[in-house]
């Protein structure tokens, strides 16, 4: 009697508990829609721009909002559920029992904060959508273009060949009196939303030059490369074709760009990573914005381990740091000290083929907005031009040469550009064209000084 008695109660001491809880998770997600908003948001970017020691941006209002909604639809939805638990009889008697209480309770503590966090942290997610298998993880590099694939970037269908590189497979050892060219760059060079290799200027140019010279290009650039990841490409690969010229596309966003990688102080990964996945799974989770954050919460934190006490890098993102920052206020302290880093990384490539008696020539792209107002924004190109004279290394700005020429031909700007920096397939021809004469004179130089 006294068990059944035992029995009768235990029930009886319990009875709420899952209702209790999915009213607290309705409350706690009611309170959520109402402190979730664009004023609160506001203060706490400031809070945690002055904590992390570099501007930190609210999210747009629309996207508060629709938080806001979500917020409030699964309020709805637990009290509910806390409804029904407590007005339907076999449910409330099911979820009275002390193993479903307990997996309740479990399952609540979890769920409760991850969606909370997700729902509020998803304003601040980025678009990042992991849409292609292009590229991979490298520990020295950040990334690589995965060998042999095919796949869409850009929204055109790229194919990479088995060196993990755009282009035709080159072998190692060179014939005879043929002369090389290793060209080195990032997305310009590669070939950004340009389908066919054959349409990128390194080749354009290779089919422009005389046919008294026989060439092979081997284009080295990859999607994103800075001159600190060239150098590395260069010496791994460019050097097993024993290159008669190296070509080094500069583009001014790879002065800027590299700060916002985690090995430099950031928290990014790459914006080639953000978009690759390496299997399903792993484009199931880009899609988590508390995973996104807690990546770069990770990133953030070893950058800070390995840069320990250089400040020269870590305060570089502490004041906005972007091409128009180069163009606009180039005596900005972390402009100088950007330019200073990515100088040298550009010094290491040409000392290194200086070593191995190769000639080096740096193209200088423009961006788009440049063009119009050549005189005013071209700081960058007098930075890259002054440090280039004193040293003697052979550089090509194309900034004027555009500019004349669509003065000339009436060609539009858009119709040498796809955005901002890109290249049409145009651009690619008319850039092959302008080059072509000082990749002929430096090869036909080199051919001379190695006749007998």
């Amino acid at each position: 009697m006294a068990a059944s008695i035992r029995g009768a109660d235990a029930p009886r001491s319990h009875r709420g508990a899952v209702r209790l809880l999915l009213a607290a998770a309705g409350a706690i997600f009611l309170v959520g829609a109402i402190v979730h908003n664009t004023w609160a948001l506001a203060i706490a970017a400031r809070v945690a721009g002055s904590i992390l020691h570099r501007p930190v941006y609210p999210p747009d209002a629309p996207l508060v909002h629709q938080a806001q909604l979500v917020y409030l639809a699964i309020a709805v939805a637990f009290f509910l559920l806390a409804w029904l638990v407590g007005g339907y009889g076999p449910l409330d008697r099911f979820v009275r029992r002390s193993l479903v209480e307990k997996l309740a309770l479990a399952l609540l503590v979890f769920l409760v904060p991850s969606i909370w966090l997700e729902v509020g942290l998803r304003p601040f997610l980025p678009a990042h959508e992991k849409t292609t298998t292009l590229f991979v993880k490298d520990e020295r590099l950040g990334w690589k273009l995965r060998p042999g694939v095919v796949d869409r970037w850009g929204d055109v269908e790229v194919s990479v060949n088995e060196r993990g590189f755009r282009g035709p497979v080159i072998p190692y050892e060179k014939p005879a009196g043929v002369a090389r060219i290793v060209y080195l760059g990032d997305s310009v060079t590669f070939g950004y939303r340009v389908a066919r290799w054959e349409d990128t200027y390194p080749f354009v140019l290779d089919a422009m030059l005389d046919d008294s010279l026989s060439v092979e290009t081997i284009n080295l650039a990859v999607e994103g490369y800075s001159q600190w990841q060239q150098a590395i490409v260069l010496s791994d690969e460019g050097d097993r074709y024993q290159p008669d010229l190296v070509v080094i596309g500069f583009v001014l966003n790879d002065v800027t760009e590299m700060f916002y990688l985690a090995r430099f102080g950031g928290s990014d990964e790459g914006f080639q990573l953000r978009h690759s996945y390496a299997s399903q799974w792993d484009r199931l989770l880009s899609k988590s914005a508390l995973v996104y954050q807690v990546q770069n919460l990770v990133r953030e934190t070893k950058a800070k381990r390995k840069l320990g006490d250089d400040l020269r890098l870590g305060a570089i993102r502490q004041q906005a740091l972007d091409v128009e920052t180069l163009m606009k206020s180039p005596d900005q302290a972390n402009v100088k000290t950007a330019w200073d880093i990515a100088l040298a990384d550009l010094q290491a490539i040409v000392d290194h083929c200086s070593e191995r008696g190769v000639p080096v020539l740096v193209v200088v792209f423009p961006f788009t907005v440049q063009l119009s107002d050549p005189e005013t924004l071209s700081a960058p190109q007098r930075v890259i031009e002054n440090y280039a004279r004193a040293r003697g290394i052979e550089t090509l700005d194309l900034l004027p040469p555009l500019v004349d020429h669509m003065r000339t031909s009436g060609v539009p700007a858009d119709s040498l550009f796809l955005d901002p920096d890109h290249l049409s397939i145009q651009g690619h021809r008319v850039v092959a064209g302008l080059l072509a004469p000082r990749v002929a004179s430096v090869l036909a130089a080199r051919t001379q000084v190695e006749a007998p």
